[in-house]
């Protein structure tokens, strides 16, 4: 009897080690994901609520979920100011996760998966001449329930000669915030 009790205490300290660790790790890593972003995106603050997602996520949460999905690239300023901003409400009015993918190279190779989202977003992005669609960075969808709800790319197609600092002005700052409060309220209600 002492045996199996022995080998009982041993079973439960084992899998009580493996779970204290399994627990720590996976907070060094969440740390790490953050420092990450906010090294890639420099205007981000490490307290960030990006979420590193595959492309398979992104598509599952325009599909089924609810949130905000966040399509950028670390190489645009564009981005990095959207960025900084959209976090920044976000955490004010207690949301707890941008779903983040850099879409760049689906999108330079036009993969079936980049196209599955080009479909998704189809109504929302803007089209050439020929009605082909293309996903302009940054762009933001809002979707409740597997429906989008709201959709933003208005700063993706600012001519590349205006500085980022020059076009964030507090009054389009504010602006910006009113509009990001509406989505919050539209996946809340």
């Amino acid at each position: 009897m002492s045996k199996i009790k022995s080998l009982i205490i041993l079973f439960i300290a084992i899998f009580g080690a493996y779970a204290i660790y399994y627990h720590f790790d996976k907070q060094k890593n969440e740390e790490i994901v953050i420092d990450k972003f906010s090294s890639e995106y420099n205007l981000v603050s490490q307290n960030n609520i990006f979420k590193y997602s595959t492309i398979d996520e992104i598509i599952n949460v325009l599909e089924n979920k609810t949130g905000f999905v966040f399509l950028c690239t670390p190489e645009s300023i564009w981005c990095n100011y959207y960025a900084k901003y959209l976090n920044e409400e976000l955490m004010a009015n207690n949301i707890d996760v941008i779903y983040y993918y850099n879409i760049r190279n689906d999108r330079a190779l036009n993969t079936i998966k980049y196209q599955k989202i080009l479909s998704l977003l189809d109504q929302y992005i803007y089209k050439d001449d020929s009605s082909n669609g293309k996903i302009y960075m940054p762009d933001l969808t809002v979707v409740k329930d597997g429906v989008i709800v709201a959709h933003n790319n208005d700063t993706s197609l600012i001519a590349s000669d205006q500085k980022g600092e020059d076009y964030w002005t507090e009054e389009k700052q504010n602006e910006f915030k009113k509009i990001i409060q509406e989505y919050v309220l539209l996946i809340n209600e």
